[in-house]
């Protein structure tokens, strides 16, 4: 059976060029391999209005699974193929934050922002409670099981902060009876590209 892929990513006015090859190596490889695959980008400026419209268009072009991707991510040409190959409903790598102290963004437990998990590699899946969407791939239909607007923000005051859309888009998939799961092997091959001031202090 040919799969249909459909490839999200919210932008603003750029896309990293290591990105951009990325994305270019992954369709080819893809489409190699009978995985049809469309690449949809959204570059207005609300985060959430940008995750619906991508959703809705998922939806549109009848992909059977969305990889969320964000556009500051390195990743490998496999990267869909082998999240594909686990056969599970939702299925992510974790990643490193860009800022210090440097640690992942998968939690076993929401809120416990201490204690993030760890990219130890692991002969299997390892279940987690919520992950930051930059390389995040769910079965399209799950969308249809969760309420609306699929992406919110939420108000947490014991932490003083917002909750971002994407542990709440984790919590409403796990309340709708699905286990998120992490590849631990392919996190440790992502990189997230940032930002760095070099100054005369590096050299000391």
């Amino acid at each position: 059976k040919k799969s249909k892929l459909a490839v999200l990513l919210p932008v603003r006015d750029t896309m990293h060029s290591a990105t951009a090859l990325c994305l270019t190596e992954l369709v080819k490889l893809n489409m190699m391999n009978n995985i049809e695959t469309h690449v949809v980008m959204d570059a207005s400026t609300v985060l959430l209005t940008q995750r619906e419209r991508l959703a809705l268009e998922a939806k549109n072009v009848g992909a059977e699974y969305m990889l969320w991707i964000d556009s500051d991510m390195v990743f490998p040409a496999t990267t869909a193929l082998r999240l594909l190959a686990h056969n599970e409903p939702v299925v992510a790598a974790n990643y490193v934050r860009r800022q210090l102290p440097a640690k992942g963004v998968a939690y076993e437990a929401i809120g416990e922002w201490q204690n993030p998990l760890s990219f130890e590699p692991r002969d299997t899946l390892v279940p987690i409670a919520g992950i930051g969407m930059g390389c995040f791939m769910m079965k399209t239909s799950i969308l249809d099981e969760l309420p609306r607007p699929w992406f919110d923000f939420e108000w947490t005051p014991e932490h003083n902060d917002w909750l971002g859309e994407d542990m709440r888009l984790c919590q409403k998939i796990t309340k709708a009876g699905y286990t998120i799961k992490v590849d631990t092997a392919l996190s440790n091959e992502l990189r997230h590209l940032g930002t760095w001031a070099f100054g005369p202090d590096l050299l000391k």
